[in-house]
């Protein structure tokens, strides 16, 4: 299995292209809910759960690898799983990585029909998904190495989202939507109600870290891992903590689940731009975030005799790789128009996948694999974090399936 999720470029990526690619597979979708986040949570508890959400996937991306590479050749969450736990931790913890990866796949399809159906009104949701279905196509059929050029783009956009935000916040005098005359906000949340959708809303930003095994892999100069590791969670969580900052200051009780570009008396060019920058995101980080879920989807397919028999030749596997790609695409799509809510996916995403594959996992397995070598301070950290972790991910969960307010 391990040989055939190999990627498929012999190319690999450079030292800047891993650090576009991993700073686009983080920045992006989640970026949108954190004003709404840290309204349920307040300033305090929402600075503290960003803060833990990024110490603990950063220390969790680096123990990841050192889990890899105990077995050369292993590239996947499976073979991770297998390693630690055998083919029954292979078989469930690829089980979960695929189903995040889906729902991943399906909250960029709703970002990206919901900004068509904001930049075309009369367009309904349905027909929205549907020219998502076509528009998203041409970025799964692309290398990660090639894909580096898409990510900078979408590290572009979501960087000039941020701008924008900013400049409308400071051009603005008057509330709602100003920097200058901040809205009402609170230090510790009155009602306590909605601060567990704030895990999910936050832990969803950082669901890209469940990519990293594969970038890791496609690196050129694998020892530079951790300074990627590094390097891609400064910029994305210094643009977390702005983009929280403002949205929150700038929309403070009254903070909304829609685009901060529909407030009235901001500048309307801007506001286009915003809808088009939001446009761009999900486009750009499609075919990075869906390529492992690829390589899982075209095994299984491979392992099944029928169709090894017609991969035998070159063109016979181009096809069915094509072929299952779009399967699969069409799929997520799918998915996306019998459940259109982004705040409710966004949520769920985090508070059970996010939580589960770049947190909890890896350090099951990192305590699994180096329980007896590590110093009592690793151990306990390792541990605290993990049921920190879990406690989390179970209300969040919870909390995801109930309505927003009592």
């Amino acid at each position: 299995m391990s040989e055939r999720l190999q990627l498929l470029s012999p190319t690999r990526s450079t030292f800047l292209q891993s650090i576009f690619n991993a700073v686009n597979v983080l920045i992006g979708v989640g970026i949108l809910a954190l004003p709404l986040a840290f309204r349920l949570a307040g300033w305090v508890y929402g600075f503290f759960i960003l803060i833990f959400c990024c110490l603990a996937t950063n220390y969790t991306a680096k123990i990841l690898v050192k889990c890899l590479d105990t077995q050369p050749g292993a590239s996947s969450y499976g073979d991770i799983g297998a390693i630690a736990f055998g083919d029954r931790g292979r078989a469930f913890i690829g089980g979960v990585f695929i189903v995040e990866l889906l729902t991943v796949g399906v909250a960029m399809v709703i970002l990206l029909g919901d900004a068509i159906q904001s930049l075309f009104p009369l367009i309904p949701m349905i027909t929205a998904r549907i020219i998502s279905f076509f528009i998203l196509i041409p970025t799964l059929f692309f290398p990660i190495r090639q894909l580096a050029y898409a990510s900078f783009i979408g590290i572009v956009s979501c960087i000039c989202l941020l701008f924008i935000v900013l400049f409308d916040g400071v051009n603005k005098n008057h509330a709602p939507g100003s920097l200058w005359q901040p809205a009402p906000t609170e230090w510790f949340p009155s009602s306590l109600y909605g601060l567990p959708i704030s895990f999910g809303l936050i832990m969803s930003v950082y669901t890209g870290a469940a990519v990293f095994p594969a970038l890791y892999r496609d690196m050129d100069e694998p020892k530079e891992y951790s300074k990627v590791v590094d390097i891609s969670y400064s910029i994305t969580t210094l643009s977390y903590v702005l983009m929280a900052w403002a949205g929150y200051t700038m929309f403070g009780l009254s903070t909304m689940k829609e685009n901060l570009a529909i407030t009235e008396g901001f500048n309307r060019l801007l506001n286009r731009a915003v809808l088009w920058l939001v446009f761009m995101t999900p486009i750009a980080k499609y075919g990075v975030m869906m390529n492992p879920l690829q390589m899982a989807w075209e095994h299984w397919l491979l392992s099944k005799p029928s169709i090894e028999h017609c991969a035998r030749t070159p063109m016979g596997k181009r096809l069915i790789s094509w072929f299952s790609r779009i399967v699969l695409h069409a799929f997520i799509v799918y998915v996306a128009i019998i459940f259109p809510g982004f705040d409710k996916v966004m949520s769920l995403l985090g508070a059970l996948f996010s939580f589960g594959i770049s947190a909890i996992f890896p350090l099951a397995c990192h305590i699994s694999l180096f329980g007896h070598s590590l110093s009592y301070f690793q151990y306990l950290m390792d541990w605290l974090i993990m049921i920190l972790a879990i406690i989390m991910a179970a209300v969040g969960t919870v909390w995801s399936f109930l309505p927003t307010a009592p």
